[in-house]
């Protein structure tokens, strides 16, 4: 579990130990926290630091985390992606309930297909605290567009 590693400084010779379970001194709780924040500053860094132990991968997997990936990196609206990697996170994303999911969804489905419904979608994701989805929402509400569904 653990491995010695020795370093020479100033002539004198250094143990330094390296543990291969991160959790050992830490609790998973406060490796989660760390998970949920790395997730929403970063895909990428959240993969990386998934692939470091089983407990990361686990903690990277789970719903929560999933909620608030950002999916920065991925700008555009999913349908407009090739991959199928990136199609795959998407739809996970979407699974998982995360607001920028539900607002990309929401969006394309109001501007570009003519959806009036997709506002629920929309004001889900504000109400989930996602900026732009509140603009819309407040921008289609000051405008009456949606009021109309809503007051019958």
């Amino acid at each position: 579990m653990t491995s010695k590693q020795y370093t020479a400084v100033g002539g004198k010779r250094r143990k330094h130990l390296h543990l291969d379970v991160p959790q050992a001194f830490i609790p998973e709780l406060a490796w989660f926290k760390v998970m949920l924040y790395v997730a929403t500053q970063s895909s990428e860094d959240l993969f990386r630091m998934a692939s470091v132990c089983p407990l990361f991968n686990t903690l990277a997997n789970s719903p929560q985390v999933w909620n608030t990936i950002s999916m920065e990196k991925y700008r555009d609206h999913p349908n407009w992606y090739n991959s199928t990697e990136v199609r795959l996170f998407v739809e996970q994303c979407r699974a998982c309930q995360n607001p920028e999911a539900i607002f990309r969804e929401a969006f394309d489905a109001f501007f570009r297909q003519g959806n009036v419904e997709a506002l629920s979608g929309m004001r889900v994701a504000a109400t989930a605290g996602h900026m732009e989805a509140a603009y819309v929402v407040g921008l289609l509400g000051m405008s009456g567009i949606g009021h109309q569904k809503r007051m019958h």
